[in-house]
């Protein structure tokens, strides 16, 4: 099994779109999607809540596509909600993001080197695991020399179990010897120990 890398994620955004900067596939993102959307209807449940620093939109939508087509519901803000501005911490966009976060199944929190500046992620992160009861995992993107290695998050972030994929299968790992597959983690259940 693996970490899923950063440079995995961007090859894969540049084959489904080209070339792409993170704010074209933002903009790119809400405008296809906007004619689709099912973004007024605050009702709505997705599997998952990515929790993700802004300035890694490129790998954040090659992430969220592949959880699509493994048949999940991804809520991404800024292709689900494209009218909030998580620049500028408003009442209004924490409600929305609260609504949406209680009704999300799981939350993965995305780290990136982006992700230690985002003011947005420890709130989301704190607010879910606090008050939800939904599923929280953390989503490691890793430079492709530590894809190979057990996740050890710094600071608090080492207390909650990380996704990683092994062929095309994701898994959720509480260790190096515990983990149980995503479809059935999402479902409820916790890591076991495998021998």
């Amino acid at each position: 099994m693996a970490l899923i890398t950063e440079s995995y994620l961007r090859d894969r955004a540049r084959k489904a779109s080209g070339y792409l900067t993170e704010a074209s596939v933002r903009t790119f993102s809400a405008d296809a999607l906007l004619r689709e959307k099912r973004a007024a209807n605050l009702g709505l449940t997705y599997d998952i809540f990515l929790s993700h620093a802004s300035e890694d939109a490129i790998v954040i939508k090659a992430l969220r596509d592949e959880l699509v087509e493994q048949g999940y519901t991804v809520y991404v803000d800024w292709i689900d909600d494209p009218q909030l501005d998580r620049t500028h911490v408003t009442k209004e966009t924490a409600a929305v993001l609260r609504e949406r976060m209680r009704n999300c199944r799981s939350l993965l929190f995305a780290t990136s080197t982006a992700a230690r500046n985002s003011v947005w992620m420890p709130w989301e992160l704190g607010y879910v695991d606090a008050k939800t009861g939904s599923r929280v995992a953390i989503a490691p993107i890793v430079p492709d020399a530590d894809a190979a290695s057990d996740f050890r998050g710094q600071e608090y972030l080492g207390l909650y179990p990380y996704l990683d994929k092994s062929g095309s299968t994701l898994y959720i790992h509480a260790s190096g010897r515990e983990w149980v597959n995503f479809k059935d983690w999402i479902a409820g259940k916790n890591p076991i120990r495998m021998t």
